[in-house]
């Protein structure tokens, strides 16, 4: 009678465990499955930036457009300060669309850890003209000066990866890189900048980079500044493409019920809406 009690525990115990097996190997596909949906997103704009001639000439024109506004803000900038430009780095300068393909091959998202993998191994390419534009401000005597969302541990691959690559007055008093303690927020770093030169040309890919007033866009997403702004474009704000990230994508409306996917997809504005 006993041995009959024994089997039966112990038939009980070997089916909960395999339930909560089945359960959790239930959750991994699913979590799996929704982090493949989560970046298949990604593959178009990595695809778009490596291989589209589009891309480049958007780039190109950027930067023409840059030595255009530079050379009519100098003429017009104050001499009580040098003047500089200020570049961020990463989809400005650097071309880090390699690091998102890693991310989609292992059905990843964003980490600091996979990052700095990625920075330490110094082979960001750049950006279609952008070593050519920057060599071109340092020739006019400009400072060059640079404020990136890089952390201040990265400053040493990061000097050596540009040095690579052709980038001039690559050196530590003009890399403004971002203190952990205090976020990712560039307007304090902008106004040390300001302290030292006239700032003549902002030049990024991430409208933050540019003005305090993005850092939280609104319920607009941040367009009503950017029409109040519109003046600026072109002139004092030069902006490069980038399609695979930025802090436009954490002003979306958020539904904790949805996945990132299906969020990105409730926010999409199709012709019902707009052919009323």
């Amino acid at each position: 009678m006993k041995n009959l009690v024994y089997f039966s525990l112990l038939l009980a115990f070997v089916f909960v465990v395999s339930c909560k097996n089945e359960v959790k190997k239930e959750e991994v596909v699913k979590q799996e499955t929704t982090q493949e949906q989560n970046s298949d997103y990604l593959i178009n704009a990595v695809l778009w930036v490596q291989s589209s001639a589009e891309y480049r000439a958007c780039c190109y024109q950027a930067f023409n457009y840059a030595k255009i506004a530079l050379g009519n803000n100098l003429k017009a900038a104050k001499k009580d300060k040098p003047a500089a430009v200020v570049f961020d780095l990463d989809e400005t300068l650097l071309d880090n669309s390699y690091y998102e393909v890693y991310l989609i091959e292992n059905k990843m998202s964003y980490t600091p850890e996979s990052w700095k993998e990625w920075s330490e191994k110094e082979c960001a390419t750049a950006i279609p003209g952008a070593v050519e534009f920057v060599n071109y401000v340092s020739s006019l005597g400009v400072e060059v000066v640079y404020i990136s969302n890089r952390l201040e541990s990265e400053k040493e691959v990061t000097i050596r990866n540009m040095k690579k690559l052709g980038f001039p007055d690559v050196k530590d008093e003009n890399l403004y890189f971002m203190n952990e303690s205090k976020g990712s927020n560039k307007v304090e770093r902008r106004n040390a900048v300001g302290e030292k030169y006239n700032i003549v040309l902002l030049v990024g890919d991430n409208l933050a980079d540019f003005s305090g007033e993005y850092e939280k866009r609104g319920e607009d997403l941040g367009i009503g500044n950017v029409d109040n702004d519109k003046d600026l474009f072109g002139f004092y704000y030069v902006i490069l493409p980038n399609p695979m990230y930025g802090k436009w994508e954490s002003s979306l409306p958020k539904d904790k019920e949805l996945s990132t996917i299906e969020n990105k997809k409730k926010a999409l504005i199709g012709y019902d809406k707009v052919c009323k």
